[in-house]
């Protein structure tokens, strides 16, 4: 992604933040639109750890309690995603941004003889997952708004 476009990108979501600390009478605090500018620099899934250590390296002075209260904001917001990889770390909740993501799917694969450690998780988007959302939608006579399809394994000798 060009420097412009990401530019807009970010400038969008400051806004959607905005109107949603707005329409729920929230603080409009700099840190927060800080945080999330972070995150959406990023370009991998993160936890609380993760951003609060890329926080203090880059000396923003932000609380990892500051930080667990921003990342409900957000997730009520629609502008990050939860995720629970089944991994074993102190938090145990990964993160990735969701504004602009399309739907798409993960397999997580552990490393060989570990307890849960993950070695790399892919991200991936199958069109025939999308035929079954649409099949389920009509067998129940619903609308389905989101869904989390996660694969979990180990690489082959």
């Amino acid at each position: 992604m060009d420097a412009k476009h990401k530019e807009l990108n970010i400038a969008t979501i400051k806004e959607v933040l905005r109107q949603y600390l707005q329409e729920k009478g929230f603080r409009n605090t700099p840190e927060r639109y800080t945080i999330l500018e972070e995150i959406y620099n990023m370009e991998h899934h993160f936890n609380v750890d993760d951003l609060y250590l890329l926080m203090m390296q880059k000396k923003y002075h932000v609380s990892k309690a500051t930080i667990y209260n921003t990342i409900e904001i957000f997730l009520d917001a629609g502008l990050i995603r939860k995720h629970q990889f089944g991994e074993k770390t102190l938090t145990s909740s990964s993160y990735e941004k969701s504004y602009f993501d399309k739907q798409h799917d993960h397999l997580v694969i552990y490393k060989k003889d570990s307890d849960k450690v993950i070695q790399e998780i892919i991200e991936f988007c199958d069109p025939r997952i999308q035929g079954i959302k649409d099949s389920i939608e009509e067998a129940f006579g619903v609308n389905i708004d989101s869904h989390s399809l996660y694969f979990y394994g180990t690489k082959k000798d």
